[in-house]
């Protein structure tokens, strides 16, 4: 009898559960997952690196049940900013795939290596090689100090990591501007501490001239 009693309370238990669940959970359930938001996805996939506008989105309106905590709902947090990898037109746009700034693989590489960068001064076009070196070209530095032609070894196959103009312009990137100056004027070297001396010796103490070795990656 006791056991059966048990029994009844138990299942009187259930039932008053049951009941609270129905009446009230799954109403409250029902209706976050008939509730909609504004969300911005691409039009086109893009890759990393990409400065996304106003022009490459488009709203949708999706249910609001189950979206990712860091997904972008205002479209002003999304303009202007970089993509950190690849996204696909039907992909959310996550706090976690924007930057501020561009990803730059090739900064990332030279700082995971343990090198630094250095920028020299192109005196001439001659000295920077009739304006032909570009981004990934193997260089060496010679300086002309004291009358003398002075060639460090550690100035030696340096990898340029880029070539500027006089206003600080990439060069490569000022060739597509009409307007921009596309005479070199400064060359910024991947080097570890004993190059970066050297060439900041050299830089004060006379002149340099860049001298091509070959393509990077020959």
């Amino acid at each position: 009898m006791k056991i059966f009693q048990n029994k009844t309370f138990v299942g009187g238990v259930c039932i008053v559960l049951a009941a609270i669940f129905a009446f009230l959970l799954l109403p409250s359930m029902n209706k976050k997952k008939g509730e909609t938001q504004t969300v911005y996805k691409l039009k086109t996939s893009v890759s990393a690196g990409t400065q996304i506008t106003e022009e490459m989105l488009d709203d949708k309106e999706v249910g609001s049940y189950g979206l990712p905590e860091t997904i972008v709902k205002n479209k002003d947090d999304i303009i202007g900013k970089y993509t950190n990898c690849s996204i696909s037109a039907e992909d959310y746009i996550l706090t976690t795939k924007l930057s501020e700034f561009a990803a730059d693989a090739q900064l990332d590489k030279v700082s995971a290596n343990g090198h630094k960068l250095i920028t020299i001064t192109i005196l001439s076009v001659a000295a920077g090689v009739g304006n032909h070196i570009k981004a990934g070209d193997i260089v060496s530095v010679y300086s002309f100090i004291d009358g003398k032609t002075v060639i460090f070894d550690e100035l030696r196959n340096l990898e340029i990591y880029s070539i500027e103009n006089d206003d600080g312009e990439n060069l490569e990137e000022a060739q597509k501007n009409e307007d921009a100056e596309k005479i070199a004027a400064t060359a910024t070297l991947i080097v570890n501490d004993s190059q970066a001396e050297k060439l900041v010796l050299a830089e004060y103490s006379g002149k340099l001239h860049i001298v091509f070795e070959r393509r990077g990656g020959v």
